[in-house]
């Protein structure tokens, strides 16, 4: 053995002795505790499981622990769930705004090929085409934003 093996050896040695002694607990006729006995009638407390018994006799303590420890919980997790939904929020905002920079894209497009159009039959009917497939799409535009923002309506909601 090594010269730190045999220090620690003779370390337990001669410390583990004193250690059971100081874990002999005895209770006294007048309700005190202490090291020695006080006389004939003193009991020897156990006390190799103490920590289970500090435990169950602190029920108080442990539920309180455990309800904050809920609570803490609890927090954590509609923290979550506020920032998930405010994320969704953010992402159909984006949405609703690419909704509506398509629509008035597609109807200035719409507009743009209404010059083109000639002053004769097949272009009056071009431009009523035009100007029914403007309707259209601004109808379209208009149903999705709407549905949009139901759905962020419902999210605000949602937020805890």
């Amino acid at each position: 053995m090594d010269r730190k093996s045999l220090i620690i050896l003779g370390l337990a040695l001669t410390v583990g002795p004193t250690f059971s002694a100081i874990a002999e607990v005895y209770k006294c006729a007048d309700g005190k505790y202490q090291a020695d006995p006080c006389d004939e009638n003193s009991q020897l407390i156990d006390l190799s499981d103490v920590g289970n018994v500090i435990k169950s006799s602190d029920n108080v303590s442990q539920s309180v622990s455990a309800n904050t420890a809920a609570d803490k919980k609890k927090e954590i997790s509609t923290y979550i769930d506020n920032k998930r939904i405010s994320r969704e929020i953010t992402k159909l905002e984006g949405d609703r705004k690419r909704v509506i920079a398509a629509r008035d894209q597609r109807l200035s497009n719409l507009r743009e090929s209404r010059k083109y159009a000639n002053n004769n039959l097949a272009g009056a009917t071009w431009q009523q085409s035009l100007a029914q497939e403007q309707v259209a799409a601004a109808q379209e535009a208009d149903t999705l934003v709407s549905s949009i923002d139901r759905q962020i309506e419902q999210l605000k909601n949602e937020i805890k």
